[in-house]
C-alpha cells in the first residue's frame, strides 16, 4: 500500500533540495570569483611595482607544483589554499563568508535530500532504489553526504563545493524532468529478494564514488596543467602569467594537483572494491533468479567494463610514468562507461535488467 502524503513529502523535499542546492553553488561561485578578483588585483599591483615583481619572480614552486610563497597567496601547508586572513579584503576567522554560508545551505539542502530519499522509502515500504529516478535521487544524496564528511573533517576541500554541488544539481534535474516515476510496490521479479538491498545498495555506493572522483580527477587535469605553465613561465624569468584569465585564478584557489591526486586515489580506491562488490553480488543473485552467474547480459559486460578500466587506473596509479594525467585520464574513462552503463544501456539497450516505470 503506497503512503500518497509520504511520497508527496518526498517530491516537496526533493524540490526544495533542489532550490537550496542551486543557491549553495551560487555562494562557492560567489567565494571562487571574489577572491579570485582580489588575487587578481594584488598581482597586478605588484607587477607594477618593482619589489612586487622580484616577488613574484621568486614564487617557488613545489615538486607537486603548488606555489609556496608570494603575493598571489597560495600555501604549499594547505595544498594551494587562502589561510584566513584579517583586513586587507581576505577573510577573517569566525566571519560569515560566502564560502560558509554556501556550506551551511549544501548542509540543509543535504539534509532535505535525504529526507526526501528516506520518505520515498516510507511511502513505497522498500528500498528507494528500484528504478532510474530513485537509484539517481539516492546516489546523488550519497555524493553531497560524502563531501560534507571530507569537507567537516578538512575544511579546505569546501573550495571544490561549485564542482561538487553541480553535477548533483544535473543529476537531480534530469531525475525530475525524464526519470520521475509515481510511487508505486515493486514488481513481483524483485520481491522477497534480499539481494535488492545488497546488490543494488552497493551499486548505488560505488556510482556515487565514480561521480565525485571524476570531479577530482577532472579539476586534477586542470590544474596540472595550470602548474607546468606557472613553472614555465617562472624557469624562464618571466613575470608569471594570468593563465587562462579568472579561471586561472579559481585554480589558484583549489589544492594542488598532488593533493587533487591524492584525494582522488583513495575515493576510485573505494569504488573499486564497490564495483568489486557488485559484480560479485550481481552474479550471485543471476544464479538465484535466472539459473547461470554470467550470462553476458549488457549490464553484466559493462559494470565488468567499468570494472577492468577503473583497476586498470588503480595500476597506473602505482606505476611510474603513469601517475598523474595519465591515471586521471582513466579514472574519466571509467566514469564515462559508468555514464554510459546508467543512461545507454538502461533506456536503450534490451536486456534482463530492467528498471520499472521505463
Amino acid at each position: 500500500m503506497i503512503n500518497e502524503q509520504l511520497a508527496e513529502l518526498s517530491n516537496l523535499s526533493l524540490v526544495v533540495a533542489i532550490v537550496l542546492y542551486v543557491l549553495a553553488m551560487f555562494g562557492f561561485s560567489a567565494d571562487l570569483a571574489s577572491l579570485s578578483q582580489r588575487r587578481s588585483d594584488r598581482r597586478l599591483a605588484a607587477q607594477e611595482s618593482p619589489d612586487g615583481a622580484r616577488v613574484l619572480h621568486g614564487a617557488a614552486v613545489t615538486a607537486g607544483g603548488a606555489s609556496t610563497a608570494g603575493t598571489d597567496g597560495r600555501s604549499g601547508s594547505t595544498g594551494g589554499l587562502t589561510a584566513p586572513t584579517d583586513g586587507a579584503g581576505e577573510r577573517t576567522p569566525g566571519t560569515m563568508t560566502a564560502q560558509k554560508f554556501a556550506f551551511l545551505l549544501a548542509i540543509a539542502g543535504t539534509l532535505l535530500h535525504v529526507v526526501g530519499v528516506g520518505a520515498r522509502a516510507a511511502a513505497t515500504q522498500r528500498v528507494p532504489w528500484t528504478n532510474m529516478y530513485e537509484f539517481a535521487t539516492t546516489s546523488s544524496a550519497l555524493v553531497m553526504v560524502a563531501f560534507l564528511v571530507f569537507s567537516i573533517k578538512r575544511t579546505e576541500l569546501r573550495v571544490l563545493g561549485t564542482f561538487v554541488v553541480s553535477p548533483v544539481l544535473l543529476v537531480l534535474l534530469l531525475a525530475q524532468t525524464f526519470w520521475i516515476v509515481p510511487a508505486a510496490a515493486l514488481t513481483p521479479s524483485l520481491q522477497n529478494s534480499h539481494w535488492l538491498i545488497i546488490h543494488i545498495g552497493i551499486a548505488i555506493i560505488a556510482t556515487a564514488l565514480s561521480i565525485l572522483g571524476a570531479v577530482v580527477a577532472a579539476l586534477q587535469l586542470l590544474q596540472a596543467r595550470h602548474e607546468r605553465a606557472l613553472v614555465e613561465k617562472a624557469s624562464a624569468g618571466e613575470d608569471l602569467p594570468e593563465h587562462w584569465g579568472r579561471f586561472g585564478h579559481v585554480l589558484d584557489r583549489l589544492p594542488s594537483s598532488t593533493v587533487l591526486e591524492s584525494l582522488s586515489f583513495r575515493i576510485h580506491s573505494t569504488a573499486f572494491v564497490c564495483w568489486t562488490f557488485t559484480l560479485i553480488f550481481g552474479a550471485i543473485w543471476a544464479r538465484e533468479a535466472w539459473g547461470r552467474f554470467w550470462g553476458w547480459d549488457p549490464k553484466e559486460v559493462w559494470t565488468f567494463i567499468i570494472w577492468v578500466i577503473y583497476a586498470a587506473y588503480l595500476h597506473a596509479r602505482a606505476t611510474g610514468g603513469f601517475r598523474g594525467s595519465r591515471a586521471a585520464g582513466l579514472a574519466l574513462a571509467g566514469f564515462v562507461a559508468v555514464v554510459f552503463n546508467y543512461t545507454i544501456v538502461n533506456t536503450v539497450i534490451n536486456g534482463l535488467h530492467s528498471y520499472s516505470g521505463l
